[in-house]
Order: structure tokens, then sequence, then C-alpha cells
């Protein structure tokens, strides 16, 4: 009968790293689509 006690660890302990890839990812995709937005308005503006 397995321990229904003891936690599953899905993922590998990583560095306590203030930025690590996944979130660097995380933030530039964030950027790229904000920066895209605001250029798409600024060619075309919402109001007539």
């Amino acid at each position: 009968m397995p321990d229904v006690l003891s936690k599953a660890e899905t993922e590998p302990d990583e560095d306590p790293a203030r930025f690590n890839r996944r979130r660097l990812v995380r933030w530039l995709a964030i950027l790229t689509i904000g920066t895209l937005t605001m250029v798409a308005c600024w060619q075309d503006p919402l109001y007539p």
C-alpha cells in the first residue's frame, strides 16, 4: 500500500535563483505581447 502522507514531487528542485529560465521566458512573452499591442493601437486608434 502506498504511503499517502508522502508528497510526490513533480518537478526537480531548482536553485533559489532570482531569474530562472521559465520566469525569463514568461516575462519576455508578456513584454512582447504588450509592446505589440501598444504598437497596434498607435497605428490604428480605436477612436474615430
